[in-house]
């Protein structure tokens, strides 16, 4: 036994020392020459899409060497040049729908060395289903003309005619001019009362008809509708802003004598109903022309007055208070916020908010823009005709201070969409927690849609934060202003009073693309005119709580006219003149690295790196930095993969991930 051990250690002694001898060649002189294989090209092979949209099919391109690819691309036999591709493979082709029919694309990819793959799809361009939108028109003064307008959908408008009669009239119908992208409006002359019109479409064989209400009313078409002016019209139907009153020293716009606010503080609302206290019987009417004095009382958090309030995704009492400036010259108001909000919150993933800094300015009285000629990249439905809002970072601020943020999530998907369960959000882990809002990088608390729980305060019915939902209607009226654009025009809550005069929840009118979901964020939405109460920007004009004679302003939605997704929530472009003070930073909303709520940058704001926040969280180095091993390089590796499992290791065992992926140290979300 003694000899059989002995021989046995001989032998492990000789085994080690060809070990150590084969661990001791200095491997990276060896050169392995790697066969040049062929490049590939792979895609969907086709589907069916609908007649006006823009629809694009994306290929992925795979070599050993990108760079030395050569790609053309056919589209039903003409060369097509707009694509590029990506450090990653990926292709993009659009593809054409302006016809009815199938569309055959190919694609051939070439390396340096000849070697190529081909690949091709047939797409079917399905005709669009005849629909006739017509929006509710405003009612009309005697002797004035009513307008009407719509839209009539189809795949080929060039035979296609609209017209209208009164329903009940014995006349024959009058032709309707219909523009060349299916647009049409109409001036008609009526009599005090109501009808009902009956507008028709034809498109060859295909026919439909739709009714509205025209209303003409008695009265002059505009002047003073306030009873306390001194100049008061009591035939004037429209408020035209040419109020006049007596002496008005708190400049509420209520004279002196007959103000019941005054000698009250106007900045103190302790039942959050949107009055200050002591002024419930007294409706205070604002200047449409001049938001100065409006933005004073309306901005709430002034004078460190906020409430202390509470980051659910935390394990202590955070003690936030929220804090706004508000400071009026003669043309501007200058709004310096510390971003937190008024009520309690959760931070979602990006935990968690932190004070900022927030200075902007916005024009004291706002004016519409009439210049025409912007970029329409970020709102292609505005055709340039007004600026584009960020579809990521601010679009503009809450009463409290906390900003607004376009409809879009860093990694490019609607967040409300994925939020509400119509996509799944793989790309990065993305929720909002209460009233829509939660922090990104940095620390910047922010809504994506709703913020209407500025106004809504359930403690005082004994009713915590959890119970709060979208969307409360406080006081079975209008909802209360919420927030401001850069142009200055107030976002209001969600019910306003539609186009019949009556207060409802206001419906933009966006849709989804067919078969899209909102993974692509702005790109799977179209604006369909008339089939909500907004406009393309999500706004409109109309009398509000504050301004009873009209003032064009926003809503927040949560439903568009057909009951789905109330994109873009906020607003995705600027009917007024955003002042260059106000312009948002192209980079907001995205940060320099990759994380919880955060994109990669666009191109100019640096470079997005990947970050593990469990490892950073715990305190342990992104990076490990390993010695080098000279002729060692299986030791190296050894090595390596030892410090990855003990990093790894380290960092779980600081405390365990939990269901919604944040940081150790904070627990999930009570809602």
């Amino acid at each position: 036994m003694g000899q059989r051990a002995q021989s046995l250690t001989l032998a492990g002694i000789m085994f080690l020392s060809v070990l150590t001898g084969m661990l001791m060649l200095d491997l990276d002189n060896m050169e392995v020459s790697q066969p040049n294989l062929a490049p590939a090209v792979t895609g969907d092979s086709g589907s069916e899409l609908e007649f006006g949209t823009e629809p694009a099919v994306m290929l992925l391109v795979s070599d050993e060497d990108l760079n030395s690819i050569t790609m053309t691309v056919l589209i039903d036999g003409v060369q097509y040049n707009n694509f590029s591709i990506s450090e990653n493979g990926e292709v993009w082709i659009g593809i054409p729908t302006d016809e009815v029919g199938v569309v055959l694309v190919e694609a051939t990819v070439f390396d340096d060395e000849g070697l190529s793959d081909t690949w091709s799809g047939t797409f079917t361009v399905r005709a669009r289903d005849m629909e006739l939108l017509v929006s509710d028109p405003l009612p009309a003064n005697k002797g004035s003309k009513l307008i009407f307008g719509g839209t009539l959908l189809h795949h080929d408008l060039s035979d296609c005619k609209v017209s209208w009669r009164q329903a009940d009239g014995s006349g024959g119908a009058l032709p309707v001019q219909l523009q060349e992208d299916g647009r049409f409006s109409e001036e008609i002359e009526g009599v005090v009362g109501t009808v009902t019109i009956t507008v028709f479409a034809e498109c060859g064989a295909q026919s439909t008809s739709t009714d509205f209400q025209a209303t003409w009313l008695e009265g002059s078409a505009s002047g003073c509708t306030d009873t306390g002016a001194i100049n008061y019209d009591e035939n004037a139907t429209q408020d035209d802003g040419t109020c006049q009153y007596h002496q008005d020293a708190d400049g509420d716009g209520v004279p002196d004598g007959e103000d019941q606010c005054q000698g009250h503080d106007d900045s103190v609302d302790e039942d959050g109903n949107g009055v200050p206290d002591g002024c419930e019987n007294q409706i205070i009417v604002y200047d449409p022309s001049d938001l100065g004095q409006f933005w004073i009382d309306k901005f709430l958090c002034q004078g460190g007055e906020g409430p202390v309030v509470d980051d659910y995704n935390t394990t202590v009492e955070d003690g936030h208070l929220c804090e706004v400036s508000v400071v009026v010259d003669s043309n501007n108001v200058t709004l310096t916020m510390n971003g937190l909000p008024n009520h309690d919150f959760q931070s979602g993933p990006g935990c968690c908010a932190g004070s900022q800094v927030y200075n902007i300015t916005i024009p004291r009285s706002p004016t519409n823009d009439t210049h025409g000629g912007h970029d329409s990249t970020n709102c292609p439905e505005a055709a340039g005709l007004y600026e584009c809002a960020p579809i990521r970072g601010s679009i503009g601020y809450a009463l409290n201070g906390v900003p607004l943020f376009g409809p879009e999530d860093g990694p490019g998907g609607d967040a409300v969409a994925s939020h509400h369960g119509q996509f799944q959000e793989d790309r990065q882990d993305i929720w909002l927690g209460l009233c829509h809002g939660h922090s990104g990088p940095g620390g910047t608390y922010h809504y994506h849609a709703d913020a209407n729980c500025i106004h809504w305060h359930g403690h005082a019915e004994e009713l915590g934060w959890e119970n709060y939902s979208f969307p409360p209607n406080l006081q079975g009226d209008s909802s209360p202003v919420i927030g401001v654009a850069f142009d200055g025009y107030p976002i209001y809550g969600a019910h306003g009073v539609d186009a019949s005069g009556a207060v409802s929840e206001m419906k933009s009118s966006y849709r989804l693309k067919d078969g899209e979901t909102g993974y692509n964020g702005i790109e799977d939405y179209e604006y369909v005119e008339g089939s909500g109460d907004l406009d393309v920007c999500n706004g409109h004009f109309g009398p509000t709580p504050d301004f009873p004679g009209g003032i064009y302003h926003y809503h927040s939605t949560m439903k568009n006219g057909l009951g789905d997704m109330g994109f873009p929530y906020f607003l995705i472009c600027y009917r007024g003149q955003v002042p260059e003070s106000s312009e948002n930073d192209p980079c907001a909303g995205y940060g320099e690295d990759w994380g919880p709520g955060i994109g990669p940058p666009p191109e100019g704001c640096g470079e997005g790196q990947s970050q593990d926040q469990d490892a950073k969280s715990a305190g342990i180095p992104l990076e490990v930095t390993v010695p080098p091993f000279n002729g060692f390089p299986i030791l190296g590796i050894i090595f390596c993969t030892w410090m990855v499992i003990y990093v790894r290791e380290s960092a779980f065992s600081k405390g365990s991930r939990d269901l919604v992926g944040t940081a150790p140290g904070y627990h999930q979300a009570r809602v």
